[in-house]
């Protein structure tokens, strides 16, 4: 039988055959955008309590990366998944630098001509093949990662939340994939996200790629890079974010998450409709926070480091200071942060 049943292509739908209602788990799925360093781990941290994230390659048994309390006192109703990569494999960057010098992501795809291409696998000639089967893809991936919490915990209709810090430069085009689902953009003042990253890949840092500056004029590039790279970051959440439902979309700052936790907390529980009560805040708040981080896990160098806006102030040079300010001056004032 030939493979072609008609001359022209046919329609077919990519939801077909679905154990489960594709709509219906889009909607329940919470994205948290950002760039490294800008407090996600313990924003979803906090929303996922009591569950404990944990490193799963440590176990060939572990389907989930994450941990549920013997003694929780609730079903499992939020899903937390420490960042996809997704987005990266989608849009692959081309180079160090994701952004060029018009804050344009840098990939493969962005080629001159590539997304023009036929023979490209994600051609824009056929994204009306290719957009709806990757939505499919990744909806059966997030459906499989609640089937296997539930075989293992007593699940109740949970929210999938999906931090996404690495692959921020294609956040427009994952989104777009998922309109029905909720967007939380969390804002850091990029100085301070700066100075965490420079911190990060120090010699002997937590980061495991960490391997030091060779002077000064190498950790001031890096500083330019990074820079660069927060606007051409936010520039992309933000652009998702206009383009994203308006209901179903959320700012929050990591400052004044910080500052009054319980209340930015609250107010973000209460936006996402998950049933939270007052003894469960404080519960979150209070385990979650850096005062009870134990003090080997945290400092300089470590994952953990400070928590305290305006670090940067003292942690990088003035000349570092001044290539900070120079890039990312107009976006720091846009968002209300003093330059």
């Amino acid at each position: 039988m030939s493979i072609l049943s008609r001359r022209r292509p046919r329609r077919y739908s990519a939801s077909a055959g679905l154990p489960f209602d594709d709509d219906e788990l889009e909607a329940r799925l919470i994205w948290i955008w950002t760039s490294a360093r800008s407090g996600s781990t313990w924003l979803l941290r906090l929303l996922s309590h009591p569950l404990r994230l944990v490193d799963g390659s440590q176990s060939s048994d572990d389907m989930l990366g994450f941990r549920v309390p013997e003694r929780s006192p609730a079903p499992v109703d939020v899903i937390p998944v420490d960042t996809t990569f997704l987005a990266n494999h989608l849009s692959p960057l081309a180079r160090s630098e994701p952004y060029d010098e018009t804050y344009a992501p840098v990939t493969f795809g962005t080629f001159p001509g590539m997304a023009g291409r036929p023979n490209y696998f994600f051609s824009s000639k056929y994204e009306d093949v290719w957009r709806p089967e990757l939505r499919r893809l990744a909806l059966v991936r997030f459906h499989a990662m609640i089937e296997r919490a539930a075989a293992l915990h007593e699940v109740a209709d949970p929210r999938v939340i999906l931090k996404e810090v690495a692959g921020a430069h294609a956040a427009d085009r994952v989104m777009s994939l998922f309109p029905r689902s909720r967007l939380i953009f969390l804002v850091r003042d990029g100085r301070d996200v700066v100075d965490s990253q420079v911190d990060a890949n120090r010699s002997e840092a937590w980061l495991p790629t960490a391997a030091g500056f060779a002077d000064e004029a190498a950790r001031l590039e890096f500083v330019r890079e990074r820079s660069r790279a927060w606007v051409g970051d936010v520039l992309t959440i933000q652009r998702a974010f206009a383009a994203h439902p308006h209901e179903l979309r959320y700012t929050i700052r990591y400052e004044d998450l910080l500052e009054d936790t319980p209340a930015a907390l609250g107010a973000l529980v209460e936006w996402l409709g998950l049933e939270r009560g007052a003894g469960w805040l404080e519960r979150a708040v209070e385990t979650k926070a850096f005062a009870n981080v134990p003090a080997e896990r945290k400092g300089p160098k470590k994952f953990y480091r400070a928590a305290t806006p305006g670090f940067w102030k003292t942690s990088l040079t003035p000349a570092e200071q001044e290539v900070a300010n120079e890039a990312m001056g107009e976006k720091l004032s846009e968002l209300g942060y003093a330059t």
